[in-house]
């Protein structure tokens, strides 16, 4: 078997598994191909972990909240788009050890803007809500593509590309965006309940994007659609992450195309 797996901790079901199991439908190597589900506890080192999984023939992981940072400073090889961004979702097997990856820049802007369907934002300014793994690869991808982003945490973190952290309170006077992005784990897990602790203002023209998804809408979706947003939960970023981790997993592993 080729085994991929999702390094996570203790949650909700996840949905990698399935859509893992829709790209592959059809492909030459489907009966091959697995993929799980690893519960696994936080750890500032990796480096054991990574050796003992490259020994046991795992092929790739992806990684989700707490992982994503402590994963990347344990990687030695990176992909410039992981390196800028200082987190990875997405690791793959080689010879010498793993290099790692980031899909969640393209994944959040490829899903974001396939919904345009002719909307254009306007201010070209995003708020986005937390500061670990994800939080970095979204502002990653807004400030290339020449957004003002503004930062709200609880605490702020070293270095979030120069960027100032401000509490959520700040939310009250702060310049209205196109765009906000829940990437903070309120909405997730243990922390189902909690909602980002932002002043809701009128949101009427613009997104609220939410990094969570699930079988219901999380709290952070609840309050940004009263206060008027258009809102999006975590599906459509999920599924273009995880086409893009299979298409860098292909290309590194040197697997054949369909």
């Amino acid at each position: 078997m080729i085994r991929f797996g999702l390094l996570r901790v203790a949650g909700p079901p996840s949905r990698s598994p399935e859509l893992y199991k829709a790209l592959w439908a059809g492909y030459s190597l489907e009966g091959k191909l697995q993929y799980d589900v690893l519960e696994v506890a936080p750890r500032l080192d990796w480096g054991d972990w990574l050796a003992s999984a490259h020994r046991e023939g795992w092929s790739g992981f992806n990684a989700t909240i707490p992982h994503k940072i402590d994963l990347w400073r344990s990687c030695e090889r990176r992909s410039p788009e992981a390196e800028a961004i200082g987190a990875t979702n997405c690791i793959a097997r080689t010879p010498e050890g793993w290099i790692c990856h980031n899909t969640d820049a393209d994944g959040f802007w490829s899903s974001w803007e396939g919904m345009w369907d002719g909307y254009r934002p306007v201010r070209q300014r995003a708020w986005i809500l937390g500061n670990g793994g994800a939080a970095r690869a979204i502002a990653h991808a807004l400030i290339s593509r020449g957004f003002a982003v503004d930062v709200f945490a609880r605490a702020p973190r070293p270095d979030f590309f120069g960027l100032e952290q401000r509490a959520f309170a700040e939310t009250a006077q702060a310049e209205l965006p196109d765009v906000i992005v829940n990437a903070t784990s309120m909405g997730h897990g243990d922390q189902r309940d909690l909602v980002p602790p932002v002043v809701w203002r009128n949101l009427q023209g613009v997104w609220a994007i939410d990094a969570v998804y699930g079988s219901a809408p999380t709290p952070f979706q609840l309050h940004a659609a009263q206060a008027g947003a258009w809102v999006v939960d975590g599906m459509p970023m999920l599924r273009m992450q995880a086409k893009k981790a299979w298409d860098y997993w292909r290309e590194v592993l040197a697997m054949p195309d369909f």
